[in-house]
Order: structure tokens, then C-alpha cells, then sequence
């Protein structure tokens, strides 16, 4: 049996795909929402996967963050589960659901092959001026705080995808994952040295409901003004970012339609996300010493022409020049600069399915 299950539990459905372990080809595969169950059952669609999957060579999950306990693809077991779950306030929209999957895999399928993949892994490679916070040692030491850096299963695919579209492996390379969450990586010769999510995927660049980077200053004057610590967490996790600013959607074609029909609170929402995008590439730019490549991947990267646009156009003066009518039909592993562009600029669709596919193929 050549079929590899792979369960992606995300922060609002569970996407599960059957590929061909041999061809790397789609079999089958489906989105399961959550809302389908109670929120202590969604092990019952891991169930449906399997079901729908049938016999299977192994079984390979996405976790988002790996803590300072999994710094690689590990074979899922009891105890390993019971180690990720002391990881859940790391990432609460992701972990939690992910042992939730895990637990209920395998106790329906115990004879098959289980190995967790987890989006931090990828970062492990940054060093330690990157990583490490400006805070006292002792506070860095006794809570494993450091920048760990999230969406590292599509960053992977996305280099890999973009060596093979270039036909060589770009030295200094800025890849983009746009999506409902956003975070910006710069890679140098194939390696993560740096990137937008930290500790907690609530860092970075503005997204659909997180707010990105805040001011802790601003966080302290709240905490004084008596704003709780768990309504923090709602507004910032759910009801901030795009969804916040614009008071129209989390959509970020909702959010374009609402300018173009002139609202404002919605257009400055589209001008922040676009500032926000630009501003971070600039810093990975300056972090490598200059850029050969740069990726759009991630949902709003991969079909939103007239950011790609905007954020290029930003940028013209590293000598990025887009091809308009390749832009606009970019929508997936496509060069869209110019031939006179002294930087490629790619759309790659993220494939976190095939990372987490090679890592299990690796364990076979």
C-alpha cells in the first residue's frame, strides 16, 4: 500500500489529503469544518478521513508549533502526544485540535505508521540574534521564550518549488505565506535566518483577525486600565488585523470591494496590510544583504493580483519589475516578473500536504 493520510488541522476546519507516496499524487482528499461538531469531537472527523481513505501506509499531521521539544518530525506514540499537549497556549487555535487528531488516528489505526511535522521546525536554523528576545536570560531560560517562527511546512515546499521552477536554488530569497495568517521568511541558501512570527503566531505582519506586531507598552496601559487578560486574547487572536481596522470583513476581497465602493475604514485596512507586507519584506531584504527571489504563496498570495502589484511596485527599487499580464494570470507556480526584473518574483501554491508527505516518506 503505497497511500499516505495527511491530516492538516487548521484553526477552522481539518483538511485531510490521500497522496500517492511513489507519484506524490492527489488521491483524494476533503475540508471538514469544525463547526460540523462539538468543539471536544473533532477526533470524529479524523474518523471520516480514515474512513474515506481506507488502508494506508501511514498517517502524517501538521502541527503548528513544536515548542522547544520537537525540533523535527517525530513518530507519534501516547507520550509524545502527551508532550505536544503541554503545548496548547503556544498556539490554542492550532495545537490542541492537533493532539485532538493525533489521539483519535491512532487509536483507530494503531498498526499504521504515525509522524507529526511541525511548522517551527523549519526555523530551527536561525540564529540566535534572531531568535533570542531582548529580555532578562533567566526569563528566556525558564520558559523556552524565543522567536520560533511559524508557517515553515509551506516555506519549505515553497523553496523547494521554486529551485525547480528556476531550475537552480536562488541564494537570498523572501517568501510570502498570505493567508488567513501571514508571516514573511528570509532564506538564505535554502535555510531560514529570519522571519515575521515569533513566539506565538500572533507576531508579525497584519493579518485577517490578529493584529500582528503591537507595542507591549500599549498592552501594559490596557493591563492597568483593567482590560482582562483573556479579552487580550479574543481581541487580538479574533477580532483585530484586517477584521478590525475595516469593521467590514476578515475577507481581504471583502475588504478591496469595500474601499473600491468607498469605505474608508476599509481601504486604510487594504493600504495597512499592503504597508505592513512591504515594510517586513524590506527588513528581510536587509537582513540578507540584498534578494534574488520573492515568493507569494498562502491563499491572498497566490490569487490576489492587485497586492502582488502594489507590494512589487513598492519595491521597484530593488530592481523588481512585475509582468502585468503574467501577474494577473499568476495563480500558481509561475514566474510573473519581467524579463528585465533583476529579481524573480514567483507564485507558488502552497502544498503543505507534500512537505509533510516527504518527511513521512523519509520515516518509509
Amino acid at each position: 500500500m503505497n497511500h499516505v493520510l495527511i491530516l492538516n488541522p487548521g484553526s477552522s476546519s481539518l483538511k485531510w489529503s490521500l497522496l500517492d507516496a511513489k507519484t506524490e499524487g492527489l488521491v483524494a482528499g476533503a475540508d471538514l469544518p469544525y463547526a460540523e461538531v462539538n468543539a471536544a469531537d473533532r477526533g470524529s472527523l479524523v474518523t471520516r478521513a480514515l474512513d474515506a481513505a481506507g488502508e494506508v501506509a501511514a498517517v502524517g499531521f501538521r502541527a503548528v508549533h513544536g515548542g522547544a521539544l520537537f525540533r523535527g518530525a517525530v513518530r507519534v506514540d501516547a507520550a509524545m502526544i502527551a508532550r505536544l499537549a503541554t503545548l496548547g497556549e503556544l498556539a490554542p487555535l492550532h495545537n490542541p485540535v492537533a493532539v485532538q487528531c493525533m489521539t483519535a488516528a491512532l487509536e483507530a489505526r494503531p498498526a499504521a505508521l504515525h509522524i507529526a511535522t511541525f511548522d517551527t521546525a523549519f526555523h530551527r536554523t536561525m540564529p540566535d540574534v534572531a531568535t533570542t528576545y531582548a529580555i532578562p536570560r533567566d526569563w528566556t531560560e525558564k520558559w523556552n521564550i524565543r522567536r520560533y517562527g511559524f508557517h515553515g511546512l509551506s516555506v519549505s515546499y515553497a523553496v523547494q518549488q521554486a529551485a525547480r521552477i528556476l531550475g537552480a536554488l536562488p541564494g537570498r530569497m523572501v517568501v510570502c505565506h498570505l493567508g488567513a495568517g501571514c508571516s514573511i521568511t528570509a532564506v538564505r541558501a535554502g535555510k531560514s535566518i529570519d522571519t515575521s512570527m515569533g513566539f506565538t503566531p500572533l507576531d508579525g505582519v497584519m493579518m485577517a483577525t490578529r493584529s500582528g506586531a503591537v507595542d507591549p507598552g500599549m498592552l501594559l496601559y490596557l493591563v492597568r486600565h483593567g482590560v482582562e487578560v483573556e479579552h487580550f486574547y479574543d481581541t487580538l487572536e479574533h477580532r483585530s488585523g484586517m477584521l478590525g481596522v475595516s469593521g467590514v470583513s476578515s475577507d481581504i476581497r471583502n475588504v478591496m470591494q469595500a474601499a473600491a465602493d468607498g469605505n474608508t475604514h476599509a481601504a486604510l485596512a487594504y493600504d495597512m496590510f499592503v504597508y505592513s507586507v512591504t515594510r517586513v519584506i524590506g527588513a528581510m531584504v536587509a537582513v540578507l544583504g540584498g534578494i534574488d527571489a520573492l515568493v507569494f504563496t498562502g491563499g491572498v498570495g497566490e490569487h490576489q493580483p492587485p497586492l502582488r502589484k502594489e507590494v512589487a511596485g513598492s519595491l521597484s527599487f530593488l530592481g523588481i519589475e512585475l509582468d502585468a499580464q503574467a501577474n494577473e494570470r499568476g495563480a500558481g507556480d509561475c514566474q510573473v516578473a519581467t524579463v528585465n526584473s533583476r529579481v524573480h518574483v514567483l507564485v507558488i501554491k502552497s502544498r503543505e500536504d507534500l512537505s509533510i508527505l516527504r518527511e513521512v516518506k523519509a520515516f518509509l
